[in-house]
């Protein structure tokens, strides 16, 4: 299932064109509009919606590993606090954090970067503390 959020704030045009698109991509899959995230918990959990065997007709070299992406988007990034300053990489270093400095780096991402972040996550090994920190 697709769930296409915040359709109140676009014309019925606009909405009529991403969901063309989206159903190029997967013609399987039902759009449901939505605003304001208001979904009903049931109309998307427990709704076994991938079916293998329909993928591969669809693609049979679906689990081809030779099919894989070679590369990964270069728009999407990773960023890593290295008691420094933060830096783009694809890895994740080890090792405990100064809690003031991961604090105010992330508030320092979310006021600078904030409108172009579309999900941050972590683990954050904190020095002196037996607890990781979730963000």
């Amino acid at each position: 299932r697709l769930l296409l959020n915040k359709t109140d704030l676009v014309t019925e045009a606009d909405l009529a064109r991403i969901e063309a698109r989206l159903r190029g991509i997967n013609a399987f899959a039902p759009i449901r509009r939505c605003s304001r995230g208001d979904v009903s918990v049931d109309s998307v959990l427990n709704i076994h919606g991938f079916d293998l065997q329909r993928a591969l007709q669809t693609n049979p070299q679906l689990l081809n590993p030779e099919n894989a992406p070679t590369q990964h988007d270069k728009t999407v990034t990773s960023v890593s606090l290295d008691q420094g300053a933060p830096r783009h990489m694809r890895t994740v270093q080890k090792g405990d954090l100064d809690f003031e400095l991961a604090t105010d780096f992330l508030e320092y991402i979310a006021e600078s970067q904030g409108e172009d972040i579309y999900r941050m996550k972590g683990v954050l090994a904190v020095a002196h503390s037996q607890q990781k920190q979730r963000v």
